[in-house]
């Protein structure tokens, strides 16, 4: 075999240099700038999400987890525009004022992400009452310069031990909140204010407290140091269940002292004032909850004793925590609920005594308008005179046709509330059924107009009861136009809706006494049960007098009788 050439050896020069290997990323402290002005993008983020999801949970988040969040957007912010200066050593003077800037701006944006976002701590547990008249302090506001808070708070704590030493109602307790809340009270002092956020946290209060009633108060001082303190009062709007609209806080008259409150004679003066004020007011209350539940002479004797005595100004225990005008207008309100329970020839001298409580209020004053509406109603009902039936001849032309005309304007009056306007309007409806059935004006579309008013409003519990009584004066209304079956189905709604023993019971007959009409003996002798049955209960309550249920009584019974209907088992009234 030939032999070929020999293959090249390899040059002997320098051995080669390894090749270049990729640079690894940074794990050193170079990593630390950017973790951080990550973590200070994600923070405010992480607060948005977070919180929600944490108090879902039933965590809380507080203080000091938005102060940890803040901490990290400073930080990471602030090394983020270190790194960036640093990683362009050559970037312009503008360039780098224009970039702080612009980090400065997303700090400042991450910041208030992390405020706005942060989830806020629950307000501060209330010790919640249990008494119907338990008494909740919240406090005497400071207005103007040189008031004490803590001096205020310190007379609001000792106003409420005093409370509970003596003067509260058997199984009632106060409470004094005064540290641990802070109503907005200074707007009781400026007239014409709106009083819609106070009235919100007072109602929100309520809920949390269930008082029964709630007290507060304004302080201020004149140039001369003359101290004067302002009681303030708020009347639920469950406890004014016929007046809903006069809910809110009312003001009493003030007790002045030449003293500052370091004097403890000045002080005790201003707390035996107070704690004397509050028997009325927890008389007031205890009224209102008398008349409420049907115990109207009750409420009638305790509302007596609030009045001035004789015809002086100076009203009984400590009254002046009310104002007069809203105690006469409720004490009128008893007193027609007190005719309404008797026979109707017995019912003028208390007609009148309530018409005459409506005369004496301020005609200024705040419950002016709702004085007149319940004028208006006082007036019609004495111009039914002994028969209230409406029937041609029985009726008192010229008081019908005052109280159709003062109902029409208060029915129209923007000054008026929303639930006093559609007061005034079922009151109308009620007033011109009535002319119409005695024949003094015909029908002309007044009656349907003021009831659609009320039956499509809209709104809660005292607009539900206007449509109730809507919904009867409509019964009322079909039956004045020969509709039986459309009479019989009003009532029926209404009686549905409806509560109230007498009431319903009343309601009940009226149906019982169109089906014997219509024919339907045994419907009729169901609701004729059903309506004694009512009374019988409102006997027992003090709604009405036996007396009262023997009159009805005996008209189903004659009306049953009449149609040839036999009804059994009639129970006896208590």
């Amino acid at each position: 075999m030939l032999d070929g050439p020999e293959p090249e050896a390899p040059d002997e020069g320098p051995a080669d240099e390894s090749p270049e290997v990729p640079e690894m990323p940074d794990s050193g402290p170079g990593h630390l700038p950017r973790g951080l002005a990550l973590l200070a993008i994600a923070a405010p983020l992480l607060s948005a999400s977070l919180g929600p999801l944490l108090q879902l949970l039933g965590i809380k988040s507080g203080p000091v987890a938005a102060a940890l969040l803040l901490l990290a957007v400073l930080i990471g912010g602030i090394v983020a525009v270190r790194k960036a200066f640093k990683d362009q050593p050559t970037m312009s003077r503008r360039a780098r004022v224009l970039s702080a800037l612009g980090l400065a701006g997303f700090l400042g944006f991450c910041t208030t992400l992390v405020i706005v976002f942060q989830p806020r701590p629950p307000p501060p547990e209330l010790t919640r009452l249990t008494g119907g008249q338990d008494v909740a302090m919240v406090g005497f506001e400071g207005v103007g310069a040189g008031q004490n808070q803590q001096v205020l708070d310190d007379v609001s704590e000792a106003f409420t031990t005093a409370l509970m030493k003596d003067q509260l109602p058997e199984g009632s307790r106060a409470l004094d909140y005064a540290r641990v809340t802070s109503p907005p009270l200074e707007v009781l002092g400026k007239a014409e204010q709106d009083h819609q956020e106070l009235d919100d946290w007072t109602n929100d209060f309520i809920d949390r407290t269930n008082a029964g009633i709630v007290i507060g108060g304004l302080v201020t001082s004149d140039a001369a140091g003359q101290i004067e303190l302002q009681p303030a009062v708020y009347v639920r709007a469950a406890q004014v269940t016929d007046a809903p609209e006069l809910a809110g806080w009312y003001l009493s008259g003030q007790i002045r002292l030449d003293q500052d409150w370091s004097s403890n004679t000045s002080r005790r003066h201003v707390i035996a004032e107070l704690t004397r004020r509050t028997r009325g007011l927890a008389g007031f209350t205890h009224a209102l909850d008398l008349w409420r539940n049907g115990k109207v002479n009750d409420a009638k004797r305790v509302l007596d004793q609030l009045l001035p005595s004789g015809t002086g100004d100076v009203r009984q225990d400590g009254a002046e925590f009310v104002t007069t005008d809203l105690v006469r207008l409720f004490h009128g309100h008893a007193l027609e609920q007190v005719a309404i329970g008797l026979p109707a020839a017995q019912r003028k001298p208390h007609l009148e005594a309530a018409r005459a409580d409506y005369q004496a209020i301020d005609p200024n004053g705040r419950i002016r308008l709702r004085a007149r509406l319940s004028l208006a109603g006082a007036q019609y009902q004495l111009a039914l005179g002994p028969s209230p039936s409406c029937r041609p001849g029985t009726v008192d032309s010229k008081a019908l046709t005052a109280s159709s005309t003062e109902l029409r304007q208060l029915a129209t009056d923007s000054r008026f509330s929303e639930v006093g306007r559609l007061r005034a309007s079922v009151n109308l409806a009620q007033v011109e059924q009535c002319r119409v059935t005695a024949h003094l004006v015909p029908d002309d579309g007044t009656i349907d107009q003021a009831l659609q008013r009320v039956r499509s409003a809209k709104g809660g519990r005292a607009v539900k009861e206007l449509q109730t009584l809507a919904a009867s004066v409509t019964a009322v209304h079909a039956f004045g136009r020969g509709d039986l079956a459309g009479a019989i189905s009003a009532i029926k709604e209404a009686i549905a809706m409806e509560r109230g023993f007498a009431r319903r019971g009343l309601w009940h007959a009226l149906a019982a006494s169109w089906e014997f009409q219509r024919g339907d003996l045994a419907s009729g002798c169901r609701d004729m049960q059903d309506s004694l049955n009512q009374l019988a209960e409102a006997v027992g309550k003090g709604e009405i007098t036996s007396q009262r249920y023997d009159e009805l009584k005996n008209s189903l019974e004659h009306q049953a009788k009449a149609v040839g209907a036999r009804c059994t088992q009639v129970p006896q009234s208590g």
